[in-house]
């Protein structure tokens, strides 16, 4: 199956068949013709053709805003090809997270399958909104073993409050410190915000029970300690610890 960009012919057949299938079961994506319209004008709007003719289409150059196959196309792998193909594009271009939503909530078990975790509760209802971590591993070259973890917090642990804040998230990665300092991760370690947090984000590096950095991942500071913004998800990672 070849994924494809989609062409001004690929979006009329495209609108053809979802207005059709609209008027016969009702539902569907044709409430987001002007969504998909819009796609082909930004150039994320890509389909599986067969016979010359588009029977799927996925809005979304990266992370799938819109998943959708032709009704007597369905369970043939046509929507795996387009999200793998999706998920090709974003791993090349540096993406560490994928965030989606599924709406139906019915479409969850499809999307669940790719190794989407749902963020919040999950109803026979309404949307799910749920991301994918991806993950990189690195081979480790010689060196000395080092004992690493990486945490992330929210920005109240800046304020010098008296009760504990807990981190997001605590990292404990394999490492090694190379002859010139300088700390190998066996993975990369991504720090995000959970969904609908607001504030800055606050990384702590300890290495073998030495502080090397406490304050938000935006500062010069943590840069200097080897942490890199994305600024394509907003996310912050470390592939490895500077010297």
């Amino acid at each position: 199956m070849e994924v494809v960009k989609a062409t001004q012919a690929d979006l009329d057949y495209i609108l053809g068949w979802l207005e059709r299938e609209h008027k016969e079961e009702g539902g569907g994506f044709w409430c987001n013709k002007r969504l998909i319209i819009s796609a082909l004008e930004t150039d994320e709007l890509t389909v599986i053709r067969e016979d010359g003719k588009a029977v799927a289409f996925q809005v979304g150059n990266r992370a799938p805003e819109i998943t959708s196959v032709r009704k007597d196309r369905q369970g043939q792998g046509y929507g795996t090809a387009l999200f793998k193909a999706g998920l090709r594009r974003a791993i090349d271009e540096g993406l560490n997270v994928l965030n989606i939503t599924c709406a139906p909530a019915s479409s969850w078990a499809f999307w669940r399958r790719f190794g989407f975790e749902a963020i919040g509760p999950v109803h026979a209802w309404g949307e799910v909104k749920a991301r994918r971590i991806l993950e990189r591993r690195h081979e480790l070259p010689e060196g000395e073993p080092a004992d690493v973890q990486i945490a992330f917090y929210p920005k109240e642990v800046t304020y010098g409050r008296d009760e504990p804040v807990e981190p997001y998230a605590v990292h404990r990665p394999q490492a090694v410190r190379l002859s010139d300092g300088t700390i190998a991760l066996e993975q990369r370690v991504i720090g995000m915000k959970p969904d609908g947090i607001w504030g800055d984000l606050v990384i702590r590096i300890i290495v073998d029970g030495e502080e090397r950095c406490f304050c938000k991942a935006k500062y010069d500071e943590a840069e200097a300690a080897g942490v890199i913004r994305n600024r394509l998800d907003g996310t912050y990672y470390l592939d490895q610890i500077a010297a």
